[in-house]
């Protein structure tokens, strides 16, 4: 992994976890502007340094807010501002929204070879919840510098497949099916499936054996993530800049994890989007992320 070594450190449905989004619940309006963030050992930051922090690093992690304008907007003015630096000549953006099978029409799309309707059409992402325009800013800013997006996630049929029948059947898949996801070895346990499982526990009806399907589905996610963004260090990419629902990334979340064991001389760094307010880091937010980036509740 060339990047490697030349970075330097700096410092499901129940829509399937759509649970990053269920993340703040903030009443107060932002205190100073739309977006304060506050490095690990609470200390404010500049975007500049967050930009410079986003450069220094081998894999990005943006753990968003789904749907939240400000923080949808903070992370495509961040992406913008990387891709206008040095380091913007070998960054890539990494979707979690589209599947492995949808690379092919979204390379189309970059190459000018199909509109953005037509695109949208061909990945399921028509309505602005589904293609934000937060991600239509940063997918138009890595169009315009020639930069590559990473359709990063599992195809859906093959999610569901995992979360309704397990993993044994998705190992014998033929080489086709096999290249669209990552099917994990084992389900990630401890904190994160302890907090997945205390999330999930707040929907009615749903019973021991539909969790332990959508926890599934939630590792395959990762692991799939995990294997995209790896493949992306091998052919020399970095940053690799992953846009993906926060309760992937909050603390060890589950892709932090398959990460670090796929690519484990990659230096990782994590935002952390909180869709509320706060004037210093916030006590339960420390070990969140390197920096937690705090944009104002949710709009109604």
């Amino acid at each position: 992994m060339s990047q490697l070594s030349r970075r330097g450190w700096s410092g499901v449905a129940i829509a399937a976890v759509m649970l990053a989004a269920c993340r703040g619940g903030a009443t107060q309006a932002p205190a100073q502007g739309w977006a304060r963030m506050f490095a690990a050992d609470g200390a404010e930051l500049s975007p500049a340094q967050v930009v410079a922090a986003m450069a220094a690093s081998d894999v990005v992690l943006i753990g968003e807010q789904h749907a939240h304008p400000r923080g949808l907007g903070l992370a495509a003015d961040l992406f913008e501002t990387l891709l206008a630096g040095p380091a913007g000549a070998s960054a890539a953006l990494a979707l979690e929204s589209l599947g492995r099978d949808q690379q092919a029409p979204l390379d189309a799309f970059l190459r000018g070879e199909i509109g953005e309707a037509a695109f949208r059409k061909k990945t399921e992402l028509e309505g602005e919840r589904k293609f934000p325009p937060g991600h239509q800013r940063m997918v138009a800013a890595a169009r315009l510098k020639g930069r590559p997006v990473i359709a990063a996630n599992a195809a859906r049929a093959l999610v569901k497949r995992a979360r309704l029948e397990g993993l044994e059947p998705l190992r014998g898949l033929g080489p086709e099916e096999q290249a669209l996801i990552e099917v994990p070895d084992e389900l990630t346990e401890g904190t994160y499936r302890a907090q997945f499982v205390a999330l999930m526990g707040e929907h009615a009806g749903v019973d021991a054996a539909t969790l332990e399907g959508f926890y599934r589905a939630q590792n395959v996610w990762d692991a799939t993530m995990a294997g995209s963004i790896a493949r992306a260090l091998q052919v020399g990419l970095g940053p690799v800049v992953q846009v993906v629902g926060s309760f992937h990334v909050d603390g060890e979340g589950g892709l932090v994890q398959r990460v670090r064991a796929v690519a484990p001389q990659a230096k990782v760094w994590r935002l952390s989007v909180v869709a509320d307010s706060a004037e210093q880091l916030r006590d339960e937010d420390r070990g969140r992320a390197e920096v937690v980036a705090y944009v104002g509740p949710m709009p109604a």
